[in-house]
Order: C-alpha cells, then structure tokens, then sequence
C-alpha cells in the first residue's frame, strides 16, 4: 500500500482533529517543505473544533481572556486582530458590535474560538494553497503497525498510509456510557431533551462543565431545582475584572510539596496586601507549573492529586465574571443547591431516580428524587479502561503505556510515547490532554500553542 503522492518528504500522521491535533497541524503547516505530507485523521467531519468549542449556544464563553488566546505564541495579538476584523453582524454575534470592546480582556463565544481554528486550517488549504501539504481523512485510526517496511497506519476502512510520525492528539477520553435517567455525556445534546421546565435535576461535581450545563438549563427556560454534588463543594472562582500581572521573584520549586504550598499562600496574602489580589498569585505560577510538576516526585504527584487538586481546580481554572453572575444569582435565589458528599445507591422508579446521597463527614444520608441524573464530574483518563480501538491496539501490543497515575498515556517531556518496556518512542508522540502525567497544565490554549509550536519544530 502506498501514500499519496512523492514519497520524498516526511510524513506525519495526526490522530485527532480537535483542538490540539488542529492546532499541530496548523504549526506544521507553517514549517513544512512543499514535499511534506501531514494527514489529519478525525472520525467526525467536524475538524478543528473538539468539544470544548463546537458548543453552539453563545452563553458558553472562553474561560480565557481573547488575549491568551492566539493559536500562535510569537503572534500573541493573533486571535484579537482576528476578532477585529470580523464583520459587523459576527461582532454583534458576540455580544458588542463595537470594534474597540472587543479588545484582549473580552470572554468570547467558544464557538467563535472553533470558528477562528477552523478559518486558520481553511486558510492553509485554500487560500495558501497547501492542500497538497494537508490531507484531512474522515476516518477512524484503528491500529499502528511496524514492520519491516516502517511504521504505518490502518483506518476503519482497510486504507493503510506508511508514515514517518505518528501524533496521538484524541483528545479528552470520552464519558462513561448514559443509562436510563442517567447522563454520562453532558455534551450530549439528548441530555436536556424531553426534560419539563420544572424538573428537578442532580448535577454530580460543580465545576465548568457543571457552569456549563446550568446555563444552557436556563436558557431553555428551565425553573425547577438544581442539585449540584461533589465532594467538597467547591465552585470555579471568578476571573478579576482587571487582571493585574504577578511575577515571583524567585522561582518556586516542587521537590517539597509543603513548602510550595506555604510559599504560594504567602505571595497569595501579599498580592492580597499591594491589591493585586490572590488570583495574580496563581497566575504568576503560569510559567511554573509544568516545571514544577516535574519536579515533583511520584508520591508527591498523587499526594498533590489527593488533597489539592479540587483546590487547585477552582482557582487555576476561573470563570468569566459574566457566567459566574448568573450561576450566584441562581443559587441565591434557591434554584440551584449544593450538596457536599459523594452519590450512592440510585434507583430507577418510572421517570424518576431515587438517590441516596451520603453526605461529607458526619452528616449522613440524604434522598433526593429527580428526573434526570447529568454527570458533570469530568473526562476519564484511566487509558486501560478506554473504548477506543486504536489506543487499544497500542496498549495491547506495548507501543504505549498507562502513566503511573493513571491519568492518560506515558510520555517523556519532550511528548515521546513510552512504551510497555520503559523505552522512549522516537516516532510516536502525544500532546494534550492524555499527556497530564508529565505536564500536568496541558489543556489551556497557552500551553497546549507552546507545546505544538514545539514538536512541529523538532518532526521538521
């Protein structure tokens, strides 16, 4: 089986047309020689979204400001200038015709932010003419095969496509699967259907998905109660009005878990003094983070895991003051209440659930009925357990490994798969979210555009 055309340039394979997997392809494109071949593989049609940014309903802003949002680190106006230049009718679409408001601090619809990927790779394609460059296939990767003739890769139709590189770029692991009354995918459009206006629902975990799903709820006019449940409670923070940069003076380190937390809360409470505000604390760790991480040992890593990610969660990942003025309002009014513990025994009665929910600490127990149960809690990433053919494949024939968390696959940091024996693969590679093991922050644009400005240097 043979590839498209010359076989003299390099060629790359990325398995996944979502955020990362476009974002690589865009910075390949930018290097790449007229031999050069790059396939972009995504089973859907709809490349260059993912899921975070093919939500339709406008009311699902970025949870980062326009101007950290450029898909190109030497470029980081890129993204504002785009949304300038926009017509008038797609400016009003965001929310404020006028050009001058739509400047570095605006949140913005994240299916505009889809739309600006998906413009950028149309822009490649046709108007820069490197079609011959870019290949999309609308197909699902299933297996990677070495032989003697080299590494190549099967699709679901039988279509093989010898190759120098592959990239796994899938993205976020999928949800568990829905049962009767039970959402495991709250992405899922069918989730809210059917449901009347004065239902009474339970959300499990109150984070920005749960942010999400209570707004698209109010749109549709919804007035019954909302249960949110998570373990401890905690809501994402709100971004400042103003942001107000932070920088530490000297560099924190992660080798000793306590001390970098002492260390955090006691710029925290000085920012706090001058008026910048805690949240100029945590973003001046930006730089650090993946660093640190690092540094830290296995046993820190998931003592970090256990005690201070729900922490960290909320105050890394805020969001827009626009979005949390709604949820605030709801929760005061008494529509939305949030339960502290962890979902128990659920049974299903007619068009109602009965859960038991066993409530934080000594509280005890508490029954809730609802109509619908909507799983907010967040992605998989226990790659053993993951329904996906091709990551499948690679675990049962060693080409890859589950990282010792068990937060997506083992790589080095450089983004190198780490196979079954501990070897480092130097043709397979793997960026955003299922690289968490390593990097930790790998899921915002301003760290994932680092990482693809990276590897698109070193593939070419």
């Amino acid at each position: 089986m043979t590839a498209i055309g010359d076989q003299s340039g390099r060629r790359i394979a990325i398995i996944g047309a979502g955020f990362s997997g476009s974002l690589l392809a865009l910075h390949l494109l930018r290097r790449c020689r007229p031999e050069d071949r790059i396939y972009l593989v995504e089973r859907n049609q709809n490349f260059g979204r993912g899921l975070a940014y093919a939500t339709g309903n406008p009311n699902h802003l970025l949870n980062v400001r326009a101007g950290n949002m450029s898909a190109f680190p030497d470029e980081p106006d890129h993204f504002v200038r785009w949304l300038q230049n926009l017509p008038a009718d797609q400016r009003a679409e965001i929310g404020d015709p006028n050009v001058a408001n739509l400047g570095a601090s605006t949140f913005v619809p994240r299916r505009v932010y889809g739309n600006y990927i998906q413009e950028l790779l149309g822009d490649k394609i046709w108007r820069e003419g490197q079609s011959h460059n870019l290949f999309l296939l609308t197909d699902e990767a299933v297996a990677l095969h070495r032989d003697s003739d080299g590494l190549s890769l099967e699709l679901a139709v039988g279509r093989r496509y010898p190759i120098d590189h592959a990239v796994l770029a899938v993205g976020n692991f999928p949800p568990t699967a829905s049962t009767p009354g039970y959402f495991g995918d709250p992405w899922n459009p069918a989730c809210l259907d059917g449901l009347a206006p004065d239902a009474p629902v339970l959300i499990l975990g109150t984070g920005l998905t749960f942010i999400d799903t209570v707004l698209s709820l109010l749109d549709r006019g919804h007035t019954g109660k909302i249960y949110a449940l998570s373990r401890r409670g905690l809501l994402p923070r709100v971004h400042a009005a103003v942001p107000a940069p932070w920088k530490y003076e000297a560099p924190p380190s992660g080798r000793n878990l306590v001390k970098l937390l002492r260390q955090v809360r006691t710029i925290a409470r000085i920012a706090e003094k001058t008026g910048a505000g805690r949240r100029a604390a945590i973003d001046g760790l930006r730089p650090h983070t993946q660093r640190l991480w690092q540094e830290m040992s296995l046993p820190e890593r998931a003592r970090f895991l256990r005690h201070l990610r729900p922490w960290w969660d909320v105050h890394r990942h805020r969001a827009a003051p626009q979005v949390m003025a709604r949820i605030e309002a709801a929760i005061a009014a008494g529509q939305i209440e949030i339960i502290k513990g962890r979902i128990g025994e659920t049974t299903r009665l007619d068009e109602t659930s009965v859960v038991h929910v066993n409530l934080r600490g000594d509280s005890g127990r508490r029954e809730l009925v609802v109509d619908r149960v909507i799983d907010c809690s967040g992605p998989r990433s226990d790659a053993t357990r993951l329904d996906q053919k091709l990551i499948q494949q690679l675990l049962a024939s060693g080409q890859v490994r589950p990282d010792p968390l068990r937060l997506g696959l083992d790589v080095d940091p450089a983004g190198n798969v780490i196979d079954r024996q501990g070897h480092v693969t130097p043709d397979l590679h793997a960026i955003g979210p299922i690289t968490k093991g390593t990097f930790w922050e790998i899921i915002a644009v301003p760290d994932l555009r680092i990482a693809c400005a990276a590897l698109a240097e070193r593939l070419l």
